[in-house]
């Protein structure tokens, strides 16, 4: 079979060739942490009061941006699931790290939101498309009818004033939420909202604030995809 690169449409054995795979900025426990909320750069950007951690995939720049553009709006599921494949690596990694790293795994997932609108007009919900391909590669188990999103309004047009009313307005927990695998399993104590771009962390946030408000014994993880820099952001300056 003929297979080409999604990035650089070059022949390719995988779908990213190893020469765009290898100019992606990868976020990696050695240089920047396993949570980082606690790495400056990206922790002083995010709104973060509701949650405990933060692991990122990549900076959201280009290459990678080609990849969550053609999974969220020209249906590339195959972008999908190797951004998927990536994360899952970044977690096993986690994993076996020397010295052991505290509290980098999820025991679920809880993929956000989308609106019905939108999940009419998409026909997926990347998040969940994610969230199950990551659950099913490490043994996590997820649920996806945890929340509800209202209204039609996307948020990456929006600044982060913006993003933190629409947040606020939007979000719902469901009637039932997690209860009954929260009742079934007495040892769930860390749960993982999971979303592909994080920005302003303004979404991840309203979510982990109703969490937090109806079950205060979990910690609240968050994995993203990718984080979009602000535009001075040194990180930019590092590439």
């Amino acid at each position: 079979m003929n297979l080409s690169c999604l990035l650089c449409y070059q022949a390719s054995p995988a779908p990213v060739c190893h020469w765009c795979e290898h100019d992606i900025f990868f976020f990696s426990a050695k240089d920047h942490g396993n949570n980082l909320l606690s790495f400056g750069p990206v922790g002083r950007h995010v709104k973060h009061s509701a949650y405990q951690q933060l692991s990122v995939l990549a900076l959201h720049t280009y290459p990678i941006t080609t990849l969550i553009h053609g999974f969220k709006f020209q249906h590339s599921l195959t972008s999908g699931k190797v951004l998927a494949k990536w994360f899952v690596g970044k977690q096993q990694h986690l994993a076996h790290h020397t010295p052991p790293l505290p509290h980098t795994t999820a025991q679920l997932l809880l993929p956000v939101p989308l609106s019905s609108w939108r999940l009419a007009t998409r026909h997926y919900n990347q998040a969940a498309v994610l969230a199950k391909s990551i659950g099913s590669a490490l043994n996590i188990p997820i649920c996806t009818n945890w929340a509800i999103r209202q209204g039609r309004s996307a948020q990456h047009h929006l600044g982060k004033a913006q993003r933190l009313q629409h947040a606020k307005q939007v979000f719902s927990l469901t009637p039932q939420c997690i209860d009954k695998l929260v009742a079934s399993n007495p040892d769930l104590k860390r749960i993982a909202i999971v979303d592909d771009v994080i920005t302003t962390g303004v979404t991840v946030n309203a979510l982990a604030s109703l969490l937090r408000a109806r079950y205060p014994q979990l910690s609240i993880l968050v994995w993203a995809m990718t984080f979009t820099p602000p535009p001075k952001s040194s990180l930019l300056a590092a590439r």
